[in-house]
């Protein structure tokens, strides 16, 4: 197909603030598009730009500049990340997508001339326009191609009025408790918009409660709406099945919401017993009487108009109170007797909703017969037991549920340290049940035989009245269902009042199994854990001398228990007594001053603990020490592969003055087999025998030893690790001969991205580098900077041949003065011939390419020669040559210019376009409108002057 740019749209209408994408696309006929600039304007009244983090492109990296203007337009410039995939060739290649919004403020209707576009050129991978300067088509909503992109903007108003309860349905309990229980009406605007919210998408969603309006016909008698909060209270006298609220908002009416109302139109308070009687044989702390206590009940009808109404239990949602505090007191759903009197309890606000009479006697007494006690649960959290269930209301019938609830609470611990917590209650002569806590007398006793078994005396955590029988860490298990006993003391004289058991058995299943490992604590790297003796060299490469043993238990059906610090444990060192120690607590140490290495093995086992007195198992310690030293010397400076080269002797560098150096790699070697690299240890020490042969400079910390070649000669070199009882000799001869060079190579890393172009401002140097090969097999890899004791102007030689461009200094400083426009310049570096070798040379072609100076204009390209060379071909009549052009603004500076002048061979050349990628930033002075990019004045001036 024709090359050509297309834009597409989405669907209109949009609303204001809402974003969309549009999808850009380009058609490169038979060419690959390996390089893409296109311009897109847009109104910025209709719609603004989404920002560069919106913008993809899955072909191709992108670079967008803004320009904010009327119309405000996207500069975009594209190459292929792979321009030899077929996906950058033929029609239809998605070049980016990038996101717009509506404007906010966008007036409803259709814009026709939102968009429009222009490509401004496509080039192929011979960096030649195939296409330029041409309009781009649209596709929107109205069809076809278009030559601009139109869009339609609805606006927002609301359209409808959704309105919902805070909850459908709510019970009258101010006769109960004297609250006031609301519902409210809550409401949404419905805009016209793909969602629902209170102000459309653009905002978040906000509830109109407070905006809407609301009333109701069918809310008297039932409760008060209020705004459009609808609450029953002091005022409701009945229910409703359905109470219909309407709202209304802005002239939008919304569909009536409906609540149903519950009213409690009987309420009743219940007693096991209203006469409660001294009980015989206890007092009080200050040695007063003590009362019978009894449950209260509050039960309710709830109904209503067209309502069917049910009984409920509403004892834990009424207030109910006492007349007189000092004859009854009332707790927790339960009254219990002070002193001798008469008092009212009563339900509701100011009592008023119902009331049952009590009698408190000190002359009727009833007697202890025992204490039922059960386990509840864990106990190990805050803990409050529910009274005994009312639902019946007889003494006789209460002893029935008090007594099967009793019994079926036999409870079986099954794990050291787990409890539960205990409920007591004592029976009295008329059958009625009383409430046992720490507070009012209870103890919990673990019979004799159990008392290593259960700890009988502590309480719940945030409850201190209850007690929470646990099994003790040690308990080897078969407390049977009388291991405990409560006990009802008397408070004033500790008299036993009343006694019973407790239903627990301790049932603690056996060991299955036991691991012993190092506990993270000290971790160990090797397998087996190896340790060192104190003193010795390995302690400075991370070597214990001792480590932590972590002893676990495992029991069926229970979690895996730590055993390592307990007193049941016995740790054993089975053999390699000579090596290690084992404390109580498990701690492994290595002996000092053995001379014993090897494997040690310990053991644990639990001969007192019957649940695992048969379970022993071990784990192998060994005790390792430093054994030897081994150093090797290698050519310095180092190179890839020089690492594997070991040096016994140094020469002369070429026929100079200086000999070679070599750096010194170490290691200590284990008795487990392991090594570890010391060379860069500061515990790393050497010595030469004879310094004026090989000399040893101070080296920098962290660093390696180097050894330098000074004189023709041997010396024996020492090194050492730690102590001196560690340490290994060598001999390094210095020769009276040279290590000639056989090969050199350029190696220099220029400042670009290019590497063999010299890109930079006119002046600029750079230290060239140069690879040097012996014919040893050593090598320099930069023997220009990389050998400070040999200055390259010594021994090496530098050229140019094209001196006008790049110069080289005799110690290998490379100058930028001047563009290459036709070939690189080629760099030479040499040496003389030395002890019958010839010379040797390497040469490199490097293209100079000056850089814009701040404030300055460059033309072509930046790497490699500023207008190409192509040897191949060269252009023909017709041919289109690009010529980019960069202006230098510098960081931070501005610069103001009015024109420049642009010359050329008009005998060769003509400019028919000029186009321009501006920062974002630029604001021209006097902009003229030039293929309707905003520009400076450029003046276009012929000259006879080329290069």
């Amino acid at each position: 197909g024709t090359p050509g740019l297309v834009v597409l749209l989405p669907q209109s209408p949009r609303l204001p603030s809402e974003a969309f994408t549009v999808d850009i696309r380009g058609s490169s006929g038979a060419n690959v598009l390996a390089f893409f600039q296109i311009t897109l304007f847009f109104d910025e009244s209709v719609v603004v730009y989404g920002g560069d983090s919106f913008v993809q492109s899955d072909l191709y990296t992108v670079s967008v500049g803004l320009t904010r203007g009327s119309p405000s337009f996207l500069s975009v410039i594209g190459a292929a990340k792979d321009s030899g995939s077929a996906s950058v060739a033929g029609d239809n290649i998605p070049l980016l997508s990038a996101r717009f919004v509506v404007a906010a403020s966008a007036a409803a209707g259709t814009v026709t001339t939102a968009f429009s576009g222009t490509l401004v050129s496509f080039t192929n991978v011979a960096n030649r326009n195939f296409a330029q300067v041409q309009p781009a088509s649209f596709g929107d909503h109205r069809g076809g191609a278009q030559s601009y992109g139109a869009v339609t903007v609805w606006a927002a108003e609301p359209v409808g009025l959704l309105s919902y309860l805070s909850t459908p349905e709510i019970f009258n309990v101010y006769p109960l408790n004297g609250q006031t229980t609301t519902a409210v009406v809550l409401s949404r605007v419905v805009r016209r918009s793909a969602c629902t919210t209170s102000s459309g998408c653009q905002t978040s969603s906000d509830s109109l409660s407070n905006a809407a309006t609301c009333s109701s016909s069918e809310a008297s008698g039932v409760g008060t709406l209020t705004g459009c909060s609808f609450a029953v209270g002091p005022t409701t006298s009945c229910g409703s099945s359905s109470v219909a609220i309407a709202s209304s908002f802005g002239g939008l009416t919304a569909a009536d919401v409906t609540v149903r109302v519950w009213h409690p139109a009987t309420v009743g308070l219940s007693a096991a017993s209203v006469s409660l009687a001294r009980i015989d044989g206890a007092r009080t702390p200050a040695c007063g009487p003590l009362f019978q206590s009894t449950p209260l009940a509050v039960g309710a009808t709830f109904g209503g108009d067209r309502l069917v109404g049910f009984s409920a239990d509403v004892t834990c949602l009424s207030t109910v109170a006492s007349s007189n505090g000092n004859v009854l007191r009332v707790s927790g759903g339960v009254a219990t007797g002070v002193s001798a009197g008469t008092a009212v309890v009563s339900v509701g606000p100011a009592g008023s909703t119902a009331a049952l009479a009590f009698n408190v006697s000190a002359d009727a007494a009833v007697t202890p017969v025992c204490v039922s006690t059960f386990l509840v649960h864990d106990g190990s959290a805050a803990f409050r037991p529910d009274p005994i269930p009312t639902q019946a209301l007889s003494a006789d019938s209460m002893l029935d549920v008090a007594v099967t609830f009793a019994k079926g609470m036999e409870r079986a611990l099954s794990a050291e340290g787990s409890g539960a917590a205990v409920v007591a209650f004592a029976r009295l002569s008329d059958d009625s049940y009383y409430e046992l806590t720490a507070d009012n007398g209870l103890q919990l006793v673990a019979a004799g035989e159990f008392e290593s078994t259960i700890n009988a005396s502590t309480r719940v955590p945030g409850n201190a009245a209850y007690y929470r029988a646990v099994v003790k860490t040690d308990a080897n298990g078969g407390a049977s269902a009388c291991a405990l006993e409560s006990r009802w003391i008397d408070q004033c004289t500790s008299n036993t009042v009343a006694t019973g058991p407790v239903g627990v058995r301790v049932v603690l299943p056996a060991a299955v199994n036991a691991s012993l490992s190092v506990s993270p604590t000290t971790p160990c790297s090797s397998q087996p854990c190896s340790i060192t003796r104190p003193g010795d060299a390995a302690t400075q490469l991370g070597r214990r001398t001792s480590v932590q043993l972590s002893a676990m238990l495992y029991f069926a059906g229970q979690p895996a228990v730590d055993f390592t610090g307990d007193r049941r444990v016995v740790y054993t060192v089975v053999s390699g007594a000579d090596l290690i120690a084992v404390s109580p607590t498990g701690l492994v140490s290595a002996l000092p001053g053995g001379t014993s290495v090897g494997p040690a093995v310990i053991s644990v086992s639990f001969p007192s603990y019957a649940r695992a007195a048969a379970i022993t198992v071990s784990i192998t310690i060994r005790v390792d020490v430093v054994q030897a030293l081994r150093w090797r010397a290698s050519p310095y400076p180092t190179y890839t592969g020089s690492s594997g080269l070991a040096l016994t002797t140094l020469r002369r560098v070429h026929c100079t003055g200086q000999f070679q150096r070599a750096i010194v790699d170490a290691w200590a070697d284990l008795t487990d087999g392991t090594s570890s690299d010391v060379g860069a240890s500061s515990l790393l020490s050497m010595s030469s025998a004879e310094p004026t042969v090989v000399s040893l400079p101070a080296r920098a910390a962290s660093a390696r030893f180097v050894l330098v070649g000074s004189a023709v000669g041997a010396a024996n070199v020492t090194a050492s690790f730690v102590t001196a009882r560690v340490a290994s000799s060598a001999v390094l001869t210095v020769l009276d001969e040279s290590a000639t060079v056989t090969a050199l190579q350029w190696a220099t890393a220029w400042q670009s991205t290019s590497p063999n172009t010299f890109a930079a401002v006119f002046g600029s140097t750079q230290a060239t580098r140069a690879r040097v090969m012996f014919n040893d097999g050593t090598e320099f890899p930069d023997a220009v900077s990389g050998v400070p004791w040999l200055p390259p102007a010594s021994w090496l030689s530098f050229a140019s041949d094209d001196t006008e461009r790049i110069s080289v200094s005799t110690a290998g400083q490379a100058t930028l003065h001047a563009s290459s426009y036709r070939t690189p310049a080629t760099l030479a570096v040499s040496v003389a011939s030395c002890e019958g070798s010839g010379a040797v040379s390497g040469t490199s072609g490097v293209y100079a390419n000056l850089e814009p100076a701040v404030g300055d204009i460059d033309l072509g390209n930046r790497y490699g020669l500023p207008f190409g060379h192509d040897p191949t071909h060269s252009p023909f009549v017709g041919d289109t040559i690009r010529v980019p052009m960069r202006i230098n603004f510098g960081t931070g500076a501005r610069f103001t210019f009015t024109s420049f002048n642009l010359l050329y061979p008009s005998q060769w050349l003509a400019v028919p376009d000029i186009q321009y990628n501006l920062p974002h930033e630029y604001t021209p002075a006097n902009p003229r409108s030039c293929n309707t990019h905003p520009a400076p004045p450029i003046r276009i001036q012929p000259s006879p002057r080329h290069s």
